[in-house]
């Protein structure tokens, strides 16, 4: 247990929001790979900032696994304690990120290096999962090691109480834009953005009610069943004595492998437009949802035990599945993620470690 918690502690004391660089927690992890083949896939988000990635193959491993994991964490929003100062209380570790991703990060790299060098995976760790996803992206486009040797199955390391996860939900996103005239609200010379809003946001309010409750549109393995509809609106620091110039409506739309999604699409389109609204659409890649009988499934299920099933939460494994099958699997629990008391069970730390050796040295012989 000793150097997976060090090393969650390490990392955790590192901020790596996904609001700033990431590249001091990926330089402390690139630290403990000095044998390895490393790849560093760097970008600049479109703030400005400097990000980057990192693909390693270690020398003389026949694996064809790769474990992957993201270093970006959420924002510290309602953290009454410094969000970067890891405590130990109740058998739990607490601090930002302890649960998504830096605990579960910590036991594969800790695994992997009490893994035989001949069967350790492929090592892929990245920025900007918490936002834009860009940095699997990049990885997918541009790494050396993903074209040259590409691996046979991916094990994404995201909080899923040590079970087996064979599929997800993936999501659209959509940026709907109103612009009205900025001006101090008792001239009467503005127009409130808002305004245009109202019959757009009162039509997507049907749209989000006909998914919860039509159930021809829900899927029975899901929990809950039915499709997230979720919107915010952005006034962008408007004070109520100020007209709203700019108004943004920022919608996710979540859906399964058994959904179309092109209809709700469509009608999430038409009604922007129907409004006079800027729309702007970006779908994810499509649900990484593997059978209940793939023989990788069933594989993972024997080495680690208990029954595959699939989950709401969006991965990286829809972006891995474009080059290899892609399971998730990691220690903590989801409900204590993105919380201003974020943690993880230290005895699920230490499980996992344990769980990711078996599974880099017996794995790949299913695959």
């Amino acid at each position: 247990m000793s150097n997976v918690l060090t090393l969650a502690r390490q990392m955790i004391a590192v901020d790596s929001r996904s609001s700033v660089s990431n590249l001091p927690v990926l330089e402390l992890m690139q630290s403990r790979l000095t044998a390895w083949d490393v790849e560093r896939i760097d970008y600049v988000d479109d703030d400005g900032v400097p990000k980057a990635n990192l693909v390693a193959r270690h020398p003389g491993s026949i694996s064809t696994l790769a474990f992957a994991g993201h270093l970006d964490t959420v924002s510290a929003a309602g953290w009454m304690t410094d969000p970067f100062a890891p405590t130990i209380d109740g058998g739990r570790l607490m601090g930002l990120g302890a649960a998504d991703m830096k605990g579960p990060v910590a036991a594969f790299m800790c695994a992997v290096e009490r893994t035989d060098p001949t069967m350790r995976p492929l090592l892929v760790l990245t920025a900007d999962e918490e936002t834009t996803k860009r940095g699997v992206r990049e990885v997918v486009a541009r790494s050396r090691h993903l074209r040259e040797k590409p691996p046979a199955c991916f094990i994404v390391c995201e909080p899923t109480q040590l079970g087996v996860v064979r599929g997800h939900r993936v999501d659209v996103q959509f940026v709907v834009t109103a612009r009205g005239v900025q001006a101090h609200s008792s001239t009467g010379k503005g127009l409130n953005a808002n305004l245009a809003l109202i019959p757009f946001l009162s039509d997507l309010r049907l749209l989000h009610l006909r998914l919860r409750q039509d159930t021809a549109l829900h899927d029975p393995q899901y929990d809950p069943p039915f499709c997230d509809l979720n919107f915010v609106i952005d006034n962008h620091g408007t004070v109520p004595n100020t007209t709203v110039g700019l108004a943004t409506c920022r919608i996710k739309f979540r859906y399964s492998k058994s959904f179309d999604p092109a209809p709700v699409v469509e009608e999430v389109r038409r009604i922007a437009m129907q409004n006079g609204l800027e729309i702007i659409v970006r779908p994810e890649a499509p649900p990484p949802e593997l059978p209940a009988d793939a023989r990788q499934v069933i594989a993972l299920e024997k080495i680690v035990g208990g029954r595959a099933r699939v989950m709401g939460l969006g991965t990286e494994a829809s972006e891995y599945s474009r080059v290899a099958p892609s399971l998730i699997f990691g220690p903590g629990d989801l409900d204590d993620a993105h919380k201003p008391s974020e943690s993880i069970e230290l005895s699920q730390l230490s499980a996992a470690e344990e769980a990711y050796v078996r599974i880099a040295e017996q794995l790949p012989a299913a695959l």
